[in-house]
């Protein structure tokens, strides 16, 4: 009995110790010295750490470098751009809102300077006249999920050395008001300079492409579909399209320029309410590509090398039910593997063997 009474004695006391010296150390906040998270022995709070500035309305212009974001969704201006941005090393987070456009309002974002080092991420742009965000003047953009939706003109334009990861660009580039004629058009969902990367994005029901890039670009797990008047996929030299999803866009699942790699995708029914009878799920449109490894199934043409392009390695497909020809006669110079026409049994032991079925 005096042992249960000493031991519960003990234990009140330790409760009480460890009480006592939380009371005296919460000013303090006591944090092993030479912590980069501390100052002083006291831990820093949230804007020691990153400084931010809140968008409180639209227009918004950001004339210096830092970071930025919203507490709520914001409406943009007749005949004014919503945030505008004008200097290097920006973050702007929506946070979770959007940015909502008016019948007459022009860019969501828009960055008007070269410039570079902008990361635009989480959040919502739909409804504007014009771009839901142009940025081709920048370099080193980072996009990461966000959501263009409806928008005049086109979705998501960057410059050189870009990143967009799991970013949607629906139902974009509709209306042709005083938009400019230019070369890339500015109704793509998805515009990107050279040297850069699409990640996990999704694009739908756009007029313009829906993703396209410039040189030495990858393309990587990325799904566009319903294209109304171009490609779901439109790429120049030497990039890289992997493990992608091409379908029912207005033309070419998958259009290439020269030196790329196109490789595990599926594209299907591309053509959708072409009456030219001479859409490709992969179209050649030029030289020493390889081709390896897709699923091409009822599209117009299956994959198809433009006459007088050369040097093109055509692998291990399989073309399914394309209406109008599987395998288009390729021209000479080109290395296509030969073509199995599948009818419940292999009929050869080639590894590099494109397959058919009718």
């Amino acid at each position: 009995m005096k042992k249960c009474v000493f031991f519960r004695i003990i234990g009140i006391s330790l409760i009480f110790s460890t009480i006592t010296w939380l009371l005296f150390a919460a000013d303090d906040y006591w944090t092993p010295k030479g912590d980069p998270l501390t100052e002083g022995g006291k831990i820093k709070t949230l804007e020691q750490l990153e400084p931010r500035t809140i968008v409180t309305n639209l227009p918004f212009h950001i004339t210096n470098s830092g970071s930025y974001y919203l507490t709520c969704s914001l409406t943009g201006k007749d005949g004014l751009d919503g945030i505008t941005i004008s200097t290097n090393e920006v973050k702007l987070d929506l946070n979770g809102y959007a940015l909502n456009g008016s019948t007459g309002s022009y860019d969501a974002i828009t960055v008007d300077i070269m410039c570079q080092n902008i990361a635009i991420r989480n959040g919502v742009i739909r409804g504007w006249k014009h771009m839901a965000l142009d940025a081709t003047n920048a370099a080193d953009v980072v996009l990461e999920s966000l959501k263009a939706f409806g928008n005049g003109w086109g979705g998501l334009y960057v410059g050189p050395n870009s990143l967009i990861e799991r970013c949607s660009a629906y139902g974009n580039g509709w209306s042709t008001d005083d938009m400019p004629l230019v070369d890339p058009p500015l109704n793509d969902a998805i515009f990107v300079g050279s040297f850069s990367t699409i990640k996990e994005c999704k694009v739908r029901g756009n007029r313009g492409a829906g993703i396209h890039t410039f040189y030495h670009s990858r393309i990587i797990e990325c799904t566009s579909c319903g294209s109304i008047n171009a490609n779901g996929f439109y790429v120049q030299d030497y990039c890289t399209i992997k493990d992608c999803t091409a379908s029912q866009n207005f033309s070419h699942g998958i259009r290439v320029a020269n030196r790329c790699r196109v490789v595990g995708n599926t594209c299907g029914e591309n053509g959708f309410g072409n009456a030219t009878n001479d859409i490709c799920g992969i179209l050649i449109d030029g030289n020493n590509n390889v081709i390896d490894n897709n699923s091409i199934m009822g599209n117009q043409l299956g994959i198809r090398i433009f006459d007088g392009k050369m040097g093109n390695w055509v692998v291990r497909n399989l073309a399914s039910k394309n209406t109008e020809n599987n395998w288009p006669f390729p021209p000479s110079e080109n290395f296509v593997a030969p073509v199995d026409l599948l009818g419940g049994s292999f009929t050869n032991n080639n590894p590099w063997s494109n397959f058919a079925m009718p």
